[in-house]
Formats: C-alpha cells, structure tokens, sequence
C-alpha cells in the first residue's frame, strides 16, 4: 500500500503572521494521508465520477470544486470509504499552535523539568489552552517576534511580559502559569551562565533551514507529517518494508519534510514512561518518501480533497460560519470511517473547546 499526502490552508512560517494572528486569511492547516494499493483502480473510479458531474479539470482541486461542484466532493468521499482506504488527518489551529509553543518555551521548557508523562501533557494542555483563549493576541504575537533576531534581552523581555500579563488574572491556572514562568526564567538565568549568548535557543521552537540558508519557524506541516508518519507505522504495526509516501511537490520545503521523517524515525519515544496517542514513533522499518505533482496523482488529489474539507469544517465552525452543511456532511462520513484504534481518522491539534465542539470529547 502506497499513502498518498497533500495538505491545505498555507504551509509557511509561523512567526511571519501579523499583529492580529490572522495568518494571511489562513488560520487554519491540514495535512491529509490516504492509503491505497491500486492508484490505477482509483483514477478509472475519479474519472467515472467526473463524468457523472461534468467536472472538466484534469487536476482535482477542492477550492475549485466546493464552490462549483459540491456533491463532487461527497462522492469523492463516499468513495474513500466504499473502498475502505485508510486515511490520517492533521487539523491544525495555528494560534493554538503558537499557545503550545509558549506553553513548551516559557511555562514548561524541558531541560530542567520531570521526564514527560501522560500527567504533564495533560498539564500542557490546560495551561495552551489559558493561552489560547485569555492571553490577548499582542501578547501572542510578542512571542513571534522573538523569532525575528532571537537574542536573550528578547527572550528575557517575554518571561517579564507573559508573567506581567497573567499576574493581573484572579483565576487560578494564571496563578499556575505565573509561578511557572518564574521558575523558568530562573532556569533562563542558568542557561545563560551555561551557555551565554545562545541560551535564548533553549527556550524557543527549533528552526528548520531553509533552501536559501533563511530559519525558518514553526511550520504546521513538519509536526504534522511526523505524526501521520508515526500514526500510519502504528496502522501497519511497524511493518513499513516496501511501503510509498508520496507527497504532493514541495518546491520551498521537501527538505524540510524529509528532516521531519528523519527526525520521527530516530525519536525513540520510551512507551513505559510516555505513551503518544494512536500513533508509534518506535520506528523498526522506514517508509520511502517520494515528491509528484499532484495533475500526476489521483491518489494526491484524492488526498487533497480530504485536506480541503477537513481544514475547511474545522474553520468554518471556528468562526461560526451559518452553512456547514456540506462540510458537516462529507466529514461525518470521514468520522463514521475512522477508527482510533488503527490509527485513521481526524486529529485536531486545537484548543479543548473545539474538540468538545466537533467530536463532544470530555477531558483531555
């Protein structure tokens, strides 16, 4: 079997968003993974269905096709799950991705903290979440700019200033985060004897470098394709000898998503100590990695459909858009074909209140 991956909504960096956290339009990211062995079978079955709807493109794009030809979209879906292909979502809020970043940099960095546990990710979570939704967005966006020329007077700045801002909250997990964040600057101060100049890297995200040289911050897809990547290795219980991943063409970042690949393959996570949720990052055997455009892919454009709709649902309902009921529809079908204990179906990394919203989770 062969896992064809495309994504939608903007890949790019992080930190260049704005002031107001808008993302260029964009707030949300999807990377989409669709299992099949006979990519030959399914584009006879696509081009039946263009014929059923007309639909001329030779290039299946969702953008295009939700707008003009929506029931294309449930057949193509209704589709992926007559065949019984497995699928892996990766629904990406980006601000919350931001939250988690604080949370990871200033709350809780790891040098000087317990080995993670199921305790304190679900800590972590509690705490992106008082971030997601109570610490104003020119706060947030101070984070980003420490990116920008990071230094340890910027580094040392934000540890004042979230510590400042949630310091003026009564509730009692800003009490928690305050007390953390003190802590934490504390560790900041020891690095910086440790490590002078550079301790500042300590406490933000680990760049990837891009094709110019340039670092490149936060980009969704790299954690995004590296737990797919993991979550497909638990579907096929570690046997990934002479299985495909073939992602849509990356001008700008296939090397990047290669390191991404790298990087869950060498992660050894110990599963008596922390145990990742649907997915095995204890890789035994690797998985091929391949760039196609996508007009040469049906099984890519199959993918990017699932993406489309995936991010598309997700947005619409965070901002409360009236008219899901086409996106509602075509991911109840995805919902209904998922199976959490394989691995497949949608993964929100979004801020509680959303998963509660779509899939009436309690708890984290």
């Amino acid at each position: 079997m062969d896992f064809y991956l495309d994504e939608s909504g903007n890949t790019g960096d992080l930190a260049r968003t704005s002031a107001a956290l808008d993302f260029g339009g964009q707030a949300v990211f999807s990377l989409a993974a669709v299992g099949i062995a006979n990519e030959s079978s399914l584009t006879k079955e696509l081009d039946a269905l263009r014929k059923k709807h007309k639909v001329q493109a030779t290039e299946l794009k969702l953008s295009r096709i939700l707008k003009r030809k929506p029931d294309f979209a449930l057949d193509a879906v209704d589709l992926l799950v007559r065949n019984d292909f497995p699928f892996f979502v990766e629904v990406v809020d980006k601000k919350y991705q931001l939250a988690a970043s604080i949370t990871n940099g200033f709350i809780w960095p790891p040098y000087f903290n317990a080995e993670e546990s199921q305790d304190t990710v679900w800590m972590k979570n509690i705490f992106a979440d008082y971030v997601y939704h109570r610490v104003p967005n020119d706060i947030i966006h101070e984070f980003v700019q420490c990116m920008n020329n990071p230094s340890n007077e910027k580094i040392g700045a934000y540890f004042d200033l979230l510590r400042s801002c949630v310091s003026q909250h009564s509730h009692e997990v800003a009490r928690g985060i305050a007390s953390q964040v003190e802590e934490s600057k504390h560790d900041f101060r020891i690095m910086i004897e440790q490590e002078g100049d550079k301790a500042h890297r300590r406490f933000l995200p680990l760049p990837d470098i891009g094709k110019r040289d340039q670092e490149v911050w936060l980009l969704p897809n790299f954690s995004s394709f590296a737990n797919i990547y993991a979550r497909i290795n638990f579907y096929l219980s570690g046997r990934l000898e002479g299985c495909r991943i073939l992602h849509d063409e990356q001008e700008h970042f296939d090397e990047i998503i290669a390191e991404a690949k790298f990087q869950a393959e060498n992660a050894k996570v110990d599963p008596t100590k922390f145990k990742t949720p649907y997915s095995d990052y204890n890789f035994q055997k690797m998985a091929d990695l391949l760039f196609k455009a996508s007009p040469e892919s049906t099984g890519i454009q199959l993918s990017d459909i699932v993406a489309g709709l995936s991010m598309r649902w997700y947005q619409a309902h965070l901002q409360e858009e009236s008219d899901t009921k086409i996106l509602d529809k075509a991911v109840e079908q995805l919902l209904c074909h998922s199976d959490r204990s394989i691995g497949t179906g949608i993964n929100v990394v979004g801020p509680h209140n959303m998963a509660q919203q779509l899939f009436g989770v309690a708890g984290y």
